[in-house]
């Protein structure tokens, strides 16, 4: 017979992690760990658009995605990006900087 009463009976409960996605999670970690020297080298290997597509996408996996809503107040009317850097340290400014650099980005305005 069916349960038609609306209640959740049996299994899981809210918020009980999934024990096969954590050990895959885990055997992920360890592959990543003993493989990243190799993965650093065939980095160095790509052209520098597609080294660029990889890191995207990995970083979809450690950096949460924002929302449009969450940082539409950082584009401007022209659709340009106006962040506040006044919080930055003077190395991460710098740090910034280089990473806009290393891209061929026009250097923001600070």
């Amino acid at each position: 017979m069916a349960n038609t009463t609306g209640k959740k009976f049996g299994g899981r409960k809210k918020g009980t992690p999934n024990k096969d996605t954590a050990i895959l999670r885990e055997r992920i970690d360890a592959l990543l760990q003993d493989e990243w020297d190799n993965i650093l080298t065939d980095l160095k290997e790509l052209k520098p658009k597609e080294r660029i597509d990889v890191f995207t996408t990995l970083l979809e996996y450690s950096l949460p995605k924002l929302s449009r809503t969450e940082n539409s107040h950082l584009i401007n009317e022209n659709d340009e990006v106006e962040a506040d850097l006044s919080q930055l340290t003077t190395e991460e400014l710098k740090d910034l900087i280089a990473i806009y650099e290393k891209l061929g980005v026009r250097t923001p305005k600070i």
